[in-house]
């Protein structure tokens, strides 16, 4: 399960696509690409672009419902995440824990507060350092977070039904190729534009 925000400068779909000329519909797609065309755009670019975002947009949603239903905010799951993907020896610290998730170590404490509360995270003091402690998961954290990516998988495999397998693979090695790719600076962009103007 996997969280993107849509873009707040781009008008985005519902989730069910909805039908022609609602937000999220091909021909609402299609009338947004003109727009931003007739702007100055690049056709292509925009076709990714929006619609990675209106997918996006759709996944948000279910997401969305889907913490709504375990009862779990979204910093809750990016706590879950963060010990069930990267802590190293599934331990985390909850200031580190505060850093990837962006919020102040007060606001982190209440969160373990309730997720230890729910049994889903046990805190004990760290054996190098006694006053720090070390935050992991318990096996109702683990088997929750499992069920969620489970859950979630079945949603992001109907969103690529329209593909089949083969070029589910191609389009997953051109993002991630595009995703490596390192993004150009603002001042770059300004010189780019600049030269093409000339």
């Amino acid at each position: 399960m996997a969280t993107t925000p849509g873009s707040p400068a781009r008008p985005d779909g519902s989730a069910d696509g909805g039908p022609a000329g609602s937000p999220g519909s091909l021909p609402d797609y299609q009338a947004a690409i003109a727009g931003y065309i007739a702007a100055g755009a690049n056709a292509t670019v925009q076709r990714v672009v929006t619609a990675l975002t209106r997918i996006s947009k759709r996944l948000d949603n279910y997401y969305r419902e889907q913490l709504s239903e375990l009862n779990l905010q979204r910093g809750d799951w990016g706590v879950l995440a963060e010990l069930a993907l990267h802590a190293v020896d599934g331990c985390s610290t909850p200031s580190r824990l505060a850093d990837v998730t962006g919020v102040s170590p007060s606001t982190m404490t209440h969160r373990l507060d309730q997720l230890a509360d729910r049994g889903l995270i046990r805190r004990t003091p760290d054996p190098a350092n006694r006053t720090r402690m070390r935050v992991r998961l318990t096996g109702d954290g683990r088997e929750l977070f499992r069920k969620s990516i489970v859950e979630a998988d079945i949603t992001e495999s109907k969103v690529l039904a329209a593909l089949s397998s083969e070029e589910q693979t191609q389009l997953a090695d051109l993002l991630e190729k595009v995703l490596v790719s390192q993004p150009p600076r603002r001042r770059q962009i300004r010189e780019f534009k600049h030269l093409r103007n000339s």
